[in-house]
């Protein structure tokens, strides 16, 4: 189990610093790398980066569907019901036919404009509750998993 340590006088002076450490691991690291009580919360981070960042479009380019399942259930195991169906509905999308590799970030930007996954995006912004906060809930009752304070 990959862990990040802290002093007690870290956290005292910087209670932020857990959340931070937390993030760290989650992004940092390799999902083949953390333990199967980790990745959870690895699967839900990265969904909650990309969707942000790009939409689904975005994240189904850039993770694939290689982890799909394991995301879905993640999402459910950290209690976002609400993402958990946007995901699984804009999967069944991705996969309902074969797509082209994208080759170009212009080709990227002129697929992502078509729309295809808009009204998933907007199911996803409008779910509670969010994922950070989800991902907070986790912490809390997992931090021992992530954060080693000394």
């Amino acid at each position: 189990m990959i862990l990040r340590s802290l002093t007690k006088q870290e956290v005292e002076a910087e209670p932020f610093c857990v959340w931070n450490a937390f993030v760290n691991v989650l992004a940092m690291e390799d999902y083949d790398q953390l333990s199967p009580k980790q990745r959870p919360a690895h699967l839900v981070f990265w969904y909650e980066h990309e969707v942000q960042n790009g939409g689904h479009f975005q994240y189904f380019e850039n993770r694939g569907t290689e982890h799909l399942a394991g995301t879905i259930e993640a999402l459910s195991l950290l209690g976002a019901i609400c993402q958990q169906q946007v995901l699984r509905e804009a999967g069944e999308r991705w996969l309902s036919r074969s797509r082209p590799c994208v080759q170009t970030a212009q080709e990227f930007c002129d697929t992502a404009l078509e729309g295809e996954f808009g009204s998933f995006d907007s199911r996803f912004h409008a779910c509670s509750p969010t994922l950070p906060e989800c991902l907070e809930a986790y912490l809390e009752r997992n931090q021992a998993l992530f954060v080693s304070i000394t």
